[in-house]
């Protein structure tokens, strides 16, 4: 086979296998990107929406010292939802393709009491809750859940502050093929 052919034989593969954007899509909200601040209205990063109003304000500020989660990913800032929300308030919404993966990194601003963090759709239909643990002052919780249809997820705290470190939302390989030739 002539190089040529076989070049084009292994790119024809590598697009079947991984799509034409490459390997699977994500978008991320991470606080260590974020310049501090008192948010009292909702404000827009990167398609992520924390909603804050100035009775219900979210704080983004530095963490010291640096928490490390169970990953390795270190985080110097976080995003302090205060306390109980509500779609309104105390909130992070963003979209999400349908059976995407999100993982959120995450603590109870307790330092002895684990919190619940609520994830719903646009409708408000519950897809999950992740247990945001105590904060050690070391380390950084994780938790992952699957979007329910394409559209919006929102994150609130069910009960009590919660600090968001970052959301990853991955979308997937599309097109993934599971035999070549």
């Amino acid at each position: 086979m002539n190089t040529y052919r076989h070049l084009a034989l292994s790119l024809a593969a590598a697009l079947a296998v991984f799509g034409a954007a490459g390997a699977a899509a994500e978008e991320s909200l991470n606080a260590n990107d974020l310049q501090p601040a008192k948010l009292a209205a909702p404000a827009v990063f990167d398609g992520f929406t924390i909603n804050a109003t100035p009775e219900k304000a979210v704080t983004i500020d530095a963490v010291s010292p640096a928490l490390t989660a169970p990953d390795g990913e270190v985080f110097n800032f976080r995003i302090k939802l205060g306390g109980s929300g509500k779609a309104e308030y105390r909130s992070i919404k963003f979209p999400a393709k349908a059976g995407a993966e999100v993982a959120v990194y995450l603590n109870s601003s307790s330092k002895t009491d684990a919190r619940i963090l609520k994830a719903v759709d646009g409708a408000g239909a519950a897809l999950a809750e992740l247990t945001a643990p105590p904060d050690t002052g070391a380390d950084a919780g994780y938790a992952t859940f699957k979007a329910g249809a394409d559209g919006e997820v929102l994150l609130f705290s069910a009960d009590g502050g919660i600090n968001i470190y970052a959301i990853v939302v991955r979308a997937g390989l599309e097109g993934r093929v599971s035999r070549i030739g």
